[in-house]
């Protein structure tokens, strides 16, 4: 590489070997820059803003990891690892020659969180963003929050009673001003950029209207003939998860309703609508966070 200047340093990111880098990009007049040293996460915005300093768009630098990702690695093998730190400083320089000008442009941030997942990682998420003042959509495929944990008896090392943990957090999150639980629903699709995403969530239906729902589900539940071999609970085709779960809406199990409507003539809120359809909404928001918890497997 003839039009390639050389220089090296012991200590380059220390302020002589900054120094040094800007002089020798004035008086050279070199236009790109290549740093073969430490990775970029430690150092790479201070030789950015260097090379800035010095005349040089902040983009046209590259970087070859030769320490972390070489020498530390391979401190066994000399010979390889100089062969290999070659190679690295020739394709940073390939790709720096491809490199253009960039300008750093701002944009306007939306604060809003989306917490994707509600058990008890989403929902100390959920919490600590909204007790700070921005706004959280919770959005949990289940019919209630608390995932794995909810269904435990104790947690490990102190066993603790699981619920008698979780259940204050479940009921935070309900009564939070600026938490929107959005549960038995699921990620349409996520379109936008860091700081603005907008988002589609599809709500599935309950066969229960939630606003005139009061939670009193023992009504529609102890009419429904129809008894359901659930996974974790017995239950009818109407019924609520478990007594604990947040929100505290019963929903109808479509493919075990007989389509009696004991339940809508036992509920006196008249919140049983058997026409009910899957709904979308749509958000914006500056950040996602997946919180979407783990499944147990036989190792």
């Amino acid at each position: 590489y003839p039009d390639v200047h050389v220089i090296g340093d012991q200590y380059l990111c220390a302020e002589l070997g900054l120094n040094k880098i800007t002089d020798e990009i004035k008086e050279n007049k070199i236009d790109r820059v290549v740093i073969a040293a430490c990775s970029f996460k430690l150092h790479g915005f201070l030789f950015r803003k260097t090379i800035e300093k010095a005349g040089i768009n902040r983009f046209l630098i590259s970087f070859a990891n030769i320490r972390e990702q070489n020498s530390w690695v391979h401190d066994n093998e000399p010979e390889k690892a100089t062969i290999k730190a070659i190679d690295q400083i020739n394709m940073a320089i390939e790709q720096v020659k491809l490199l253009g000008p960039l300008e750093v442009q701002h944009a306007k941030v939306n604060p809003a969180a989306l917490v994707i997942g509600g058990g008890i990682s989403g929902i100390k998420a959920s919490l600590v963003i909204a007790d700070s003042g921005y706004k959280v959509y919770l959005v949990e495929r289940d019919l209630t929050i608390g995932g794995h944990m909810a269904l435990f008896d104790k947690t490990f090392p102190t066993l603790d009673c699981s619920i008698c943990i979780l259940g204050p957090l479940m009921l935070e999150i309900k009564d939070h001003p600026n938490i929107e639980l959005l549960t038995y629903s699921d990620i349409k699709s996520v379109e936008g950029y860091v700081g603005n995403f907008d988002v589609k969530v599809t709500k599935k239906p309950r066969f229960v209207n939630e606003e005139t729902c009061v939670g009193c589900f023992n009504l529609c539940r102890d009419v429904c003939p129809i008894d359901v071999e659930d996974t974790f609970f017995p239950r009818k085709a109407i019924d609520v998860v478990y007594p604990q779960a947040i929100p505290l809406y019963p929903n109808i199990l479509e493919e075990f309703c007989i389509g009696c409507k004991a339940c809508a003539q036992a509920c006196d809120r008249e919140a049983i609508d058997f026409e009910q359809q899957a709904e979308t909404v749509e958000f914006n928001m500056g950040t996602i966070i997946t919180a979407t918890g783990f499944k147990t497997f036989d190792p």
